[in-house]
This record gives C-alpha cells, structure tokens and sequence, in this order.
C-alpha cells in the first residue's frame, strides 16, 4: 500500500503508511524492499520541500491550495482511520506466479475466493475470516476467479488450459472428488511453502525430501509431527 501510494504522489501519506508498516512487522523493517522504498519516500519530500520554498520566495504571489485543504472532510477521516488490513484471510499460498486474484462470492459478498499455487481455491468467511471450503481447481495453480454478477457460478481458470464453472450441486448427488476434507493440513502445507526458502522449494519439487515441507515419514515420531504442525501463519 505504501508504495501505491507513492507511486500516485501521496508522499507524505506513504511514509505514513510505511512508519505503520515498519510498527507492526518489525521483522520486514530492514529489508530491502523497505529501506529503498523509504529512501524514495524521502528523497520525494526533499524535492517537495525544496520546490515549495522556491515558490515561497518568488516575487509572483499567487493563492495555492495544498492537497490536504483540497481533501474533503468525510476522505480526510478515512485516510486517518484507515489501516493496512482490516481482515486476513490465510491459508492459501502464492510464491510461483505475481498475483493471485481474489474476489468476494455469495449473494451479498459474505464470503471472500482466492487461489492457491497448490491448485486449490480457498473460500473463507467475509467477517470471521474462517475457511471453509478448498476445492481442486487445477492440476498445477489457480490464477483467476471471477464470480457472475446475478448467478450462482464461480468461474476459475490457472495453468490447465481450460476455464472451469463452479456451482452447488444436488445434495443427494454423489460424493464432490474435488473437495480438499483436510482442510487444516493443505493450509499449514501452504504456510510452509511460504516460509520456505525459494532454493528449498526449488529442490522439493526435484523430489528432494526438506523437513518441514513434507509430512514426517514413516521413521519419524509423533513428537516430530506435532511440532511440525505449528507454522507462523504469513499473509500472502
């Protein structure tokens, strides 16, 4: 968002936005993506600065308006109260391709759809931010989703070179082969795969064994697998 912001000329906004940034992920403070957004941030309010009191000092007088006065009160008071994140919805894992869409699906927007580069898509609640459902969308990665404005179908597409339409089925129907029942385990797989080094990713999809990707084998204990469980959730 900072840089978004940045990007639009919002300067001091986006130095704001990073400081909050810097606040609330301590551990993101000193990397570089951080530091060089930073040094652009200032190095824009220099120019700013400067170029204001080069105007200041000249012998034309003229009534300028600076942005905030030219902000109304009602955008003022969100830009004030605004946050980076209202809700975080986890699980999912994008590490393989730039962006995954997300979307929001139901008939009032209640549930929020995002896909996954384990071929999954993930449907969470809007409020709760609880996951509750992933359904195999792809053999690979699911890129798109895009819900129709008046029906009930979902539309998916990712790496297979078709487009998919989602829409419930008959409760009596037989049993859905692409519904994920082990929720928990593919989000904490995901988790890994975000945590993980991008060499160590590299080398698992080789067919290498790292531990902490892949389930504990069959000479590992119980107490491995337990604390192999607990993954630092991390937005994507």
């Amino acid at each position: 968002m900072a840089r978004c912001l940045f990007e639009l000329k919002y300067v001091s906004e986006a130095l704001e936005c990073l400081d909050d940034f810097k606040g609330r992920f301590p551990e993101q403070a000193h990397s570089s993506a951080c530091d060089s957004l930073d040094k652009d941030i200032k190095a824009a309010l220099f120019a700013k600065n400067e170029s204001e009191d080069k105007k200041a000092n000249s012998s034309v007088r003229f009534h300028s308006f600076s942005r905030k006065e030219s902000i109304p009160d009602d955008e003022r008071l969100l830009r004030e109260c605004s946050l980076d994140y209202k809700h975080r919805y986890c699980g999912h894992c994008n590490t393989t391709t730039d962006i995954k869409e997300a979307n929001f699906f139901g008939s009032k927007g209640q549930y929020i759809v995002s896909g996954s580069d384990d071929g999954s898509f993930f449907i969470w609640e809007k409020e709760t931010t609880n996951l509750v459902r992933i359904l195999q969308g792809d053999e690979s990665i699911v890129n798109c989703l895009q819900p129709h404005p008046s029906y009930c179908f979902l539309a998916t597409s990712g790496i297979d070179p078709v487009v998919r339409l989602w829409t419930p089925r008959p409760e009596m129907e037989c049993e859905n082969v692409r519904i994920v029942e082990d929720m928990e385990s593919a989000a904490q797989a995901n988790q890994r795969r975000m945590n993980a080094d991008p060499l160590e990713v590299m080398l698992l999809h080789m067919g290498y064994r790292i531990t902490g990707l892949r389930g504990v084998g069959s000479e590992g204990s119980d107490d491995e697998s337990s604390s192999d469980g607990q993954v630092q959730c991390r937005p994507s």
